[in-house]
């Protein structure tokens, strides 16, 4: 997320080049780099959350012994959390701008996000109090899934009534069976599923449903997304988490059409979470994104929020294309889903993986 006062969709960039040179790696006209962030950046202020990605990535290259480092001209980082909260908020988007750095007057700093619920007495009832049925179907299914994968699974969601649960839901009455349902849910996450936890759940199915159900804010995002790929040269995309899903629903759509992607690497997708494809379903049957020369699905399987390879029985497209190259890390991150993040005073992460810096290498020339 941006800052409360900055609630645009905001694009950086940042330059390839060799240490201390400032001379741009280019090899075929491959000079763009496109970072899609995910929902684990944390920070409020997009520099930092750019920064970081760019020291995560400079740590993978160091380590595979490439002289590759990025700094701040030629890449692009696309930075959406402030679009999706103005959306969950209810609050009028801001207009998408390239190259935002003004931070534009006439919105109030919002209060951060915590994750104590667990330690009420009610536990995580209070923040699913008048969330509505469909939102708290999609979280309780992602929560399920996750379950199951770990080896656990809660009861079946008691079957009632729609509308009387939506009644109920509207008027924010946190005794709805469907909120109880997820609240037990999450709170097994809790206890059951090590080094995760219900809260990390429920802050990532958030902003995942916004973007797939809330059309104004999808089309808002997708249209910044698209802006950040270059129309004469060809663009290198790296997108995590729900990045990799906007960039997959982006790169599938007409408006992508003519682009160049020789290399599309996702990181820690949730692409394959039967809730989310039923989604991603939902607007579009799933298919080969048509600029994309090559995809490769960076995740570990530690990694609870991303569950499956993109295999075609967990991620089926038609038409398949040449199909999703799945590469199996070790994320040195907590929780082992992060993108960029500092551990023990070390850069952090998927994006700092020896695996995705010799993919980027590789295609970068260096």
């Amino acid at each position: 997320m941006l800052d409360g006062g900055d609630r645009m969709l905001d694009t950086r960039t940042a330059a390839v080049g060799e240490p201390g040179t400032g001379a741009p790696a280019t090899v075929g006209g491959v000079t763009r780099l496109v970072l899609i962030h995910g929902r684990d950046s944390g920070d409020v202020d997009a520099d930092a959350v750019e920064q970081r990605w760019l020291d995560a990535l400079d740590a993978g290259l160091d380590a595979i012994g490439s002289d590759l480092r990025l700094t701040d001209d030629d890449a692009t980082f696309v930075h959406y959390g402030a679009m999706l909260d103005a959306a969950s908020d209810d609050l009028p988007l801001p207009p998408v701008t390239t190259h935002a750095v003004a931070r534009p007057d006439g919105y109030l700093p919002l209060p951060p996000v915590t994750t104590h619920a667990v330690a009420r007495p009610d536990g995580y009832l209070p923040l699913l109090a008048g969330l509505d049925v469909d939102r708290l179907r999609f979280t309780l299914d992602v929560s399920r899934e996750v379950l199951a994968a770990y080896g656990s699974a809660p009861a079946d969601p008691p079957t009632q009534d729609v509308a009387a649960a939506e009644t109920v839901a509207s008027e924010g009455l946190v005794g709805d069976a469907l909120a109880r349902t997820l609240a037990a849910a999450l709170a097994t996450v809790d206890r059951l599923v090590p080094g995760l936890s219900g809260a990390v759940v429920l802050l990532l199915t958030h902003d995942v449903y916004t973007y797939l159900h809330d059309a104004e804010a999808r089309a808002a995002v997708d249209a910044g997304v698209l802006a950040a790929l270059p129309v004469d040269e060809p663009a290198v995309i790296v997108a995590h988490s729900l990045g990799a899903v906007v960039a997959y629903q982006v790169l599938r759509s007409a408006a992508a059409a003519g682009r160049d992607v020789p290399l599309l690497v996702s990181l820690g997708a949730p692409l394959a979470i039967r809730a989310v494809q039923d989604a991603v379903a939902a607007l579009a049957p799933p298919g080969w994104p048509e600029p994309v020369d090559r995809w490769v699905a960076v995740r570990d399987p530690r990694d609870l929020l991303t569950l499956h390879d993109l295999t075609p029985e967990t991620f089926p497209l038609d038409p398949p294309g040449p199909g999703v190259e799945n590469q199996h890390v070790r994320n040195e991150a907590l929780l082992r889903h992060a993108a960029a993040t500092v551990r023990d005073g070390r850069p952090a992460g998927y994006a700092a993986t020896p695996e995705v810096a010799a993919l980027l290498s590789g295609v970068l020339g260096r």
